[in-house]
């Protein structure tokens, strides 16, 4: 039986470890514009109907809120203020709302790649779920009527939305969304 040697053994993990290092710090210094190219540029996020209005094509939707942050920013809003939501995105999937702040109509487009203006409806802490009213395209209306509260949707927002009235691209019915989940 053939043994390695003990600082064999430790030069392979000083390398193995140089080398993750140096990943790492390439990722992290990575321009952020490269990053968005990787991940192309719209994203989905899902959410619960709430209720669709079809003639002014405004659709209001709940979704989830994750992580510590999110919970106490919800508090200092009130229905009907406008606000800035952002979701915990990877890739091209926004997972649930990780952030919010008041709206600034000079500054809203620097929150980030997963970030929109909305319409403040309420804030659920017991269920940690915000809803919020949200312009949708006029193509996607159609789809939505069948609809009922309560059944899901998906909807695609490109990253950095270069127009407040432009942060849905698309919005679908949620293959599947007769069931919470």
């Amino acid at each position: 039986m053939k043994t390695t040697h003990p600082i064999k053994t430790w030069i392979l993990l000083v390398v193995a470890g140089l080398c993750a290092l140096t990943l790492m710090t390439i990722r992290v210094n990575a321009d952020p514009t490269q990053a968005i190219q990787n991940t192309g540029d719209k994203y989905d996020w899902t959410g619960e109907l709430v209720k669709l209005d079809s003639s002014t094509r405004v659709m209001t939707v709940k979704t989830r809120v994750v992580g510590s942050q999110a919970p106490a920013e919800f508090e200092h809003f009130k229905a009907g203020d406008r606000i800035v939501v952002t979701w915990s995105g990877f890739y091209n999937y926004g997972d649930g709302i990780n952030g919010a702040m008041p709206y600034d109509t000079t500054k809203w487009s620097e929150a980030g790649e997963y970030a929109f203006p909305v319409e403040f409806v309420s804030y659920d802490s017991a269920h940690q779920e915000v809803t919020f009213k949200i312009l949708i395209p006029s193509g996607s209306v159609e789809a939505l009527k069948s609809l009922k509260p309560g059944e899901w949707i998906r909807a695609t927002s490109p990253h950095h939305p270069a127009d407040e009235k432009a942060v849905i691209v698309d919005v679908k019915p949620y293959v599947g969304s007769n069931t919470k989940g």
